[in-house]
């Protein structure tokens, strides 16, 4: 009995989750304006900027496809090289200085600093109650993700312990177990579907194969409000990823690609922010 009753649970979800995303603004045309591949040692990056034209406002965003000879090459920063409550720098010069290859911010862990799991590069720096999913990223390259209402605080040696090397504090999840994800309807941030923001997003589609997302918003005549959360869940389901998790975003949401600027920021310039995920070279 309780076997069916999980199952009948997650028809529901996944039949309110169709219908949300049924009722999401469909544009005029999609089309690819621009293409960008990069090589470098052990690692491929192909870059499509894609443009949604709906009938009164664009949507542009950048989707990175990414391989990894060796997982290990994802790897994080924080501003000013060490964790702080204080530090901010921009996504670009945190990758500079670390010779990235590719990098975009992350989730602005010390916006909320009393709050999550901390885990970077295999260092725990916090752990404590979150309201928030986590992302955690494994040393072989795997994600998985916990859900808030099935994180408890407490555990941070344990997750180290079982070979987390990363973790994010942000959210919500977009996509689990190759499905798309019912949004929860409170959040930190606001989940509706005609909600569009400049967002950024990671997923996996395989251990050491990637997909990021950076969608510009608030800019007038290039991307005027932003990307919906269930558009990017529909494109990271697209590029067959089987766990997708949203980052910071606003201001925030920026793709850096071997030194140079990818995206539009919302801004006049690049936002100061506390933390990037990046990739190197082998």
């Amino acid at each position: 009995m309780k076997k069916i009753l999980i199952l009948l649970f997650t028809l529901v979800l996944a039949g309110t989750a169709a219908e949300s995303l049924a009722d999401l603004a469909q544009p005029q045309s999609r089309s690819i304006e621009n293409t960008i591949d990069y090589e470098a040692p052990g690692i491929q990056i192909h870059i499509d900027q894609w443009l949604y034209d709906f009938r009164k406002t664009d949507l542009r965003f950048y989707v990175a496809d990414i391989v990894l000879e060796n997982p290990g090459q994802l790897q994080t920063a924080f501003a000013g090289d060490e964790y702080s409550k204080k530090n901010a720098e921009a996504t670009s010069a945190i990758a500079e200085r670390h010779n990235a290859v590719f990098a975009v911010n992350g989730d602005y862990y010390n916006y909320r600093d009393n709050y999550g799991l901390v885990i970077r590069n295999g260092v725990l720096y916090r752990d404590k109650r979150s309201n928030c999913d986590q992302l955690l990223i494994y040393s072989d390259g795997s994600f998985k993700v916990v859900f808030k209402g099935e994180y408890e605080e407490g555990h941070g040696q344990e997750y180290l312990d079982a070979g987390v090397v990363q973790s994010f504090s942000f959210g919500p999840v977009l996509v689990n177990d190759g499905e798309i994800v019912e949004l929860p309807k409170k959040y930190i941030i606001n989940t509706a579907d005609t909600i569009r923001e400049p967002r950024t997003g990671i997923g996996m589609v395989e251990p050491g194969h990637y997909v990021f997302i950076v969608a510009d918003g608030r800019r007038k005549n290039w991307s005027d409000k932003g990307m919906a959360l269930q558009e990017m869940q529909i494109v990271f389901k697209e590029m067959g990823c089987q766990v997708a998790y949203n980052l910071d975003g606003g201001g925030s949401a920026t793709m850096v690609l071997n030194g140079e600027r990818v995206n539009r920021s919302s801004g006049s310039r690049e936002r100061d922010v506390s933390d990037i995920i990046y990739l190197t070279a082998q």
